[in-house]
């Protein structure tokens, strides 16, 4: 068995593989080792130089050199580097000390050694899985994944970002962890992966029969005048198909892709179109486009307010503000009060497993019977079911009688604001594009143009 020895701090050096990179502050460790000494020894592995490097102890081997020690107690033990690496990490992750990233770290060094996911696992108390989740953060940028430890973010926050797997769009999503434009900004870039994966498969179609070019009415340096004939973007319909034109064989087909969709023209054919009409067309699916993207927006903040009432768990805590809340989502704005709920979205928030066999005494029962076992969350559903909607947003279309056109603009929310006001009363956090969209600063509502 090692025996302990003093050896001096002068010979000691710190592990250059050690996985925890920062030790915090350590002025209240030297000043307790100035006044009582180390009361702890130092594991070291002894080279070839007769100088030492230390694998449990960093912190102590600092503090004693602050607090002006000659010597330290040491055990000298021989180890493989790979031993170094894995005895560094299963101290660390013992002590909690490692930050996420660095334990990635030190697993990859251990990978990298010729460990396996499963001895890792085994060895420091993981899951498999876990180990090889850790492993893939390497991937995303380690300044903004230091970023994002400094913002308090969370094991659950990174577990999310498995969800998305375009690395540009992990850390596009790294960047919000920590922040109320998290949960959005995940689930933009989910999108936005789904929608990319669609652009990929309908240029792949559409190569069958046209041509790629990179500007209307030009091939390559020649001008070629083109007929617009549809679009394939972000505001398609999800179900939205490629369709070889039945001219396809006659006529030449040209395709444009841009940053959110791709256009597909054909040879320009005479048809008689006058330019005010060919405007007021550009301008229709220019608004078409904006309105598709303002659903898409108006369901994707829907979906973060249910998923908040979803995994609500404080209801009793928030007793009082329910019940206001629930006073007047009964009573409602108008002379009737209020006489519907969503009985989908309430079936899904109390797991009542109704379908659309489901009668509504039956429903009626299934809802009282959680009342019974879970009052204020059952209440708290029922009140936030009766006034939320995926179509509830802050815009509207309307016709401007003096340009003679259909325009997008912002519309005021009352009882949106409201719902908004109490969710935010239970904890919720609105994020950038939410408060942009209530406010009427979005970008998309203030294309007057459109």
């Amino acid at each position: 068995m090692p025996e302990l020895q003093y050896i001096e701090v002068s010979k000691i050096f710190p592990h250059p593989d050690n996985p925890r990179k920062n030790l915090g502050d350590i002025q209240e460790l030297s000043d307790s080792i100035k006044a009582n000494g180390v009361l702890q020894n130092l594991t070291v592995v002894p080279m070839s130089n007769g100088q030492y490097t230390v694998v449990i102890g960093h912190r102590r081997l600092a503090a004693a050199k602050k607090a002006g020690l000659s010597v330290v107690p040491c055990v000298a033990m021989e180890m493989t580097p790979q031993e170094q690496v894995r005895t560094m990490l299963m101290e660390n992750i013992q002590r909690s000390d490692l930050t996420v990233y660095e334990q990635a770290q030190g697993f990859q060094m251990m990978l990298d050694m010729g460990e396996t996911v499963e001895s890792i696992a085994k060895d420091c108390g993981f899951s498999q899985s876990t180990v090889r989740r850790r492993v893939r953060l390497l991937e995303l940028d380690a300044d903004k994944f230091k970023k994002s430890e400094a913002r308090g973010a969370t094991l659950q926050d990174y577990a999310q970002l498995e969800k998305i797997e375009t690395p540009e769009l992990k850390n596009k999503a790294l960047d919000a962890i920590g922040t109320a434009n998290f949960r959005d900004v995940l689930k933009k870039a989910i999108e936005e992966e789904k929608n990319l994966r669609r652009m990929a498969q309908w240029e792949t179609d559409l190569e069958a029969f046209a041509l790629k070019i990179e500007k209307r009415d030009c091939v390559g340096s020649t001008a070629v005048p083109m007929d617009y004939v549809t679009n394939y973007g972000i505001w398609s319909p999800k179900d939205k198909m490629v369709e070889r034109p039945e001219d396809a064989g006659e006529v030449r087909y040209y395709y444009l892709v841009g940053t959110n969709g791709i256009d597909l023209y054909k040879d320009h054919q005479e048809r008689g179109e006058t330019e005010e009409e060919r405007q007021r067309k550009e301008k229709d699916r220019a608004r078409n486009r904006v309105k598709a993207e303002l659903r898409e927006i108006t369901e994707r903040h829907y979906s973060l307010r249910v998923e908040f009432v979803s995994d609500f768990s404080a209801a009793k805590k928030h007793l009082v503000e329910i019940c206001k809340y629930a006073v007047g989502a009964i009573v409602g704005d108008g002379e009737y009060g209020r006489d519907e709920i969503n009985a989908e979205l309430t079936g899904e928030l109390l797991d009542l497993g109704i379908d659309d066999n489901t009668d509504y005494p039956a429903f009626t029962a299934m809802v009282e019977e959680c009342a019974d076992e879970h009052p204020e969350y059952a209440l708290l559903v029922c009140a936030y079911a009766s006034v939320d909607a995926d179509d509830n947003g802050y815009w509207d279309e309307r016709w401007n009688t003096d340009k003679r056109e259909y325009e997008i603009v912002h519309e005021p929310n009352s009882e949106l604001d409201r719902l908004y006001n109490f969710l935010v009363s239970l904890g919720y956090e609105m994020s950038d594009e939410e408060k942009a969209m209530r406010d009427g600063t979005h970008q998309l509502l203030s294309r007057r143009d459109a």
